[in-house]
């Protein structure tokens, strides 16, 4: 099963391989990657703030450096053994590359051989283990946001969280059925670790579960196992906050509404649409897990109250923000050996597990053998990609040379060049995103070389004109009164009047230079 979910995992490959050349899935993987190839230059280094976007004042980032350590050591192990020779030789010199490819996949296997290991200690009585244990495994690695979370080519620290918050999960529930100073350790530590790699998604859950805890798991509340438990917890929290100066940043108020505009762009930031989407992500058993209280009896149906709580809340999140999907897979696989229970055998149980993927099944379907739409879509998206690549080779320089560009391209073009960004993909660095959507979408000459004089720019890329009109538009909230300079810089001659020099002869990126460079 370990084997079969690093086989799901890589069912993109064809989108992140291309030409021999590594691509990544979003453009904060691309962040991420920039941080580690600090890292990786400098061994020992830890990324404050990050100088690559929001240029000239950076960001203070919520990443910290767990991640950006796990793949520099995976690039170490990758780069001994790879190859000098032969047909896979061509990615011999993007060790790092392959190595942000593959990180999530690997943690995505482990994630599966931890609940294969937890799973089939499972006591659903005194004495009695719980015998189809296999399929909390399964549903693990084929549930369509536990995949995304943990697919080929997207180095991001939701990977990494998924794992230890499901040790964490694992030990809490061991510790509501009998105190174990082992299990107390691993989910004190686990706590901890989460808390270091980020402060959002643990935090909320660990608040839930302590809440939940005292009101449904009492038993878990023997003094030796919580103080082994806290200390567990505490070790990797101040380790943290002494490497990454772990902070709390809160955003600007002034850019609110700013913030609100973007995320209305962001699709994981959207709430959900439809129901049908939980029995897509977790199968149709995720209906059934009400009855595991009314069929329990005594402390077996308060501590499954508490589960079916926890569930409920993570579902509130997810009908949020469909970003919380991943983490409400991951609750009910905790739920789930109590569902099973319910089957009156292993044969009966094993069939109504099997039914009840059927919208997962279908999910697949959609996913592999995609609409001609959807299917033109990434088509066009996979050759954006390699064509950002070419015009990024050509904005390469021994000096810093601070580009312009839309924000979901900005961090790609970033870590190919080499180059700083003024807009990112991440929240800290609105004011760049706000910049950046403002040059492109303005109609004056003045107010567009105010922007490259105090952003520094040396340079401009325009990009698909009609994307960035609508998507500046929408950060703004207002359309252009003429004609927006994102589709002027695509004219044979822009005109004196805006100050910039520009290539000729380029059909998808084209690059444009201040007739005088800005000061620095």
């Amino acid at each position: 099963m370990v084997f079969a979910a690093g086989f799901v995992r890589f069912h993109n490959l064809t989108d992140v391989l291309v030409a021999g050349r590594v691509y990544f899935v979003d453009a904060d993987c691309y962040s991420r990657m920039s941080r580690a190839r600090i890292v990786s230059n400098s061994p020992g280094a830890v990324v404050g703030r990050q100088m690559f976007e929001n240029w000239p004042e950076g960001v203070l980032s919520h990443a910290s450096s767990p991640m950006d350590y796990a793949i520099v050591g995976l690039e170490r192990l990758v780069r001994r053994c790879w190859p000098d020779q032969g047909r896979f030789s061509v990615l011999r010199t993007a060790t790092l590359d392959l190595a942000g490819a593959i990180v999530s996949p690997l943690l995505g296997m482990l994630l599966c051989a931890f609940l294969c290991f937890w799973a089939r200690g499972v006591e659903i009585e005194r004495g009695r283990r719980l015998q189809l244990w296999w399929c909390i495994p399964i549903l693990a690695a084929i549930s369509p946001p536990l995949v995304h979370a943990t697919l080929l080519g997207r180095p991001d620290h939701q990977s990494l969280l998924l794992v230890l918050l499901a040790v964490a999960m694992g030990a809490e529930q061991r510790l509501t059925v009998f105190p174990s100073s082992r299990w107390a350790w691993a989910g004190g530590f686990a706590w901890g670790g989460a808390l270091w790699v980020s402060f959002y998604e643990p935090l909320v859950l660990l608040s839930l579960s302590l809440a939940l805890s005292v009101c449904f798991w009492p038993v878990s509340w023997r003094v030796k196992s919580r103080v082994r438990w806290g200390i567990g917890i505490l070790v990797p929290l101040l380790l943290g906050v002494l490497v990454d100066h772990l902070r709390i940043v809160f955003p600007d108020p002034q850019n609110m509404e700013s913030l609100k505009r973007w995320g209305a762009t962001i699709g994981e930031l959207q709430p959900l649409r439809g129901l049908s989407n939980l029995s897509a992500w977790a199968g149709l058993l995720l209906w059934v897990s009400p009855l595991t209280v009314l069929f329990a009896h005594g402390r077996d149906r308060r501590s499954n109250l508490g589960w079916i709580l926890l569930l409920c809340f993570s579902g509130l999140l997810v009908h949020w923000q469909i970003r919380w999907s991943p983490y409400f897979v991951l609750v009910f696989l905790f739920v789930l050996p109590q569902v099973l229970t319910l089957a009156q055998s292993r044969r009966s149980g094993a069939l109504a597990f099997s039914l009840a993927m059927y919208p997962l099944l279908a999910e697949w379907d959609n996913l592999l053998f995609p609409a001609a739409r959807v299917a033109e879509e990434r088509y066009m998206d996979r050759s954006e990609r390699v064509n950002a690549r070419l015009v990024a080779e050509r904005m390469k320089s021994p000096s810093c040379e601070p580009f312009i560009a839309v924000w979901w391209l900005s961090p790609a073009l970033s870590y190919w060049s080499g180059q700083p960004a003024v807009a990112g993909s991440g929240h800290e660095g609105i004011a760049g995103i706000m910049d950046s959507a403002r040059f492109f979408l303005s109609t004056n000459p003045t107010g567009a070389k105010e922007i490259l004089v105090r952003r520094g720019v040396c340079t401009v890329v325009a990009s698909d004109s009609a994307r960035a009109i609508e998507n500046s538009s929408l950060l703004l909230g207002a359309l252009p009164d003429s004609k927006p300079l994102a589709e002027r810089l695509w004219q044979s001659d822009l005109g004196p009047e805006w100050g910039l020099e520009g290539e000729s002869n380029v059909t998808t990126f084209r690059l444009w230079r201040p007739a005088q460079k800005p000061g620095r």
